[in-house]
């Protein structure tokens, strides 16, 4: 019996250990290292906590597990629809902290994709770090990109040119297309 159970679950098993996504934040129980996940990882998670204690930023309850996947993903969803109609063709990488959470945006493709739950960053691609509650409020237009960006609870990394074209990206956000 003990051998049966074993034998169904082995496919499982290897399908965890072989995909690079299985174990990529903290919402598969993988313990967050804001250090090891990026170098301004630890500079925002601060400015974030610290935006939270002066009450500047609207604190979030944070979710664990799947619940807290879903909220995510409903969070990247939206940002996707409102950057899609800017027309960019530039391709960024974002790592949201709290759960270590990296996502890919490609503008560079028709159509364009978001792909997230990754197991990383892709190489070669600007990376935005920054929270979900960050993202909500901008989101919600409690908060502007350029207010994110200069208080440190956005941070942009890449080449200057990539960086530019990253900040044309994000400073286009209408709150206004943003779904529901």
């Amino acid at each position: 019996m003990m051998r049966i159970a074993s034998l169904r679950l082995a496919p499982l098993l290897l399908a965890l250990v072989s995909t690079g996504t299985a174990l990529a934040c903290s919402y598969d129980g993988k313990p967050m290292d804001l250090e090891a996940a990026h170098p301004y990882s630890l500079d925002v998670a601060i400015a974030i906590h610290d935006a939270y204690q002066r009450q500047q930023l609207q604190r979030y309850v944070p979710l664990q597990g799947g619940f807290g996947l879903r909220r995510a993903q409903l969070t990247l969803g939206k940002l996707d629809a409102v950057l899609r109609p800017v027309n960019s063709s530039q391709a960024f990488n974002l790592l949201l902290v709290e759960p270590g959470l990296w996502s890919t945006f490609d503008y560079t493709q028709a159509p364009p994709a978001l792909t997230m739950h990754t197991a990383g960053p892709q190489a070669g691609v600007p990376t935005v770090v920054t929270g979900e509650g960050v993202l909500m409020a901008l989101l919600k237009g409690q908060l502007t990109f350029d207010t994110a960006l200069k208080t440190g609870l956005l941070r942009i990394s890449g080449s200057e040119e990539q960086h530019q074209a990253v900040i044309r990206i994000l400073s286009a956000i209408d709150v206004s297309a943003a779904p529901v």
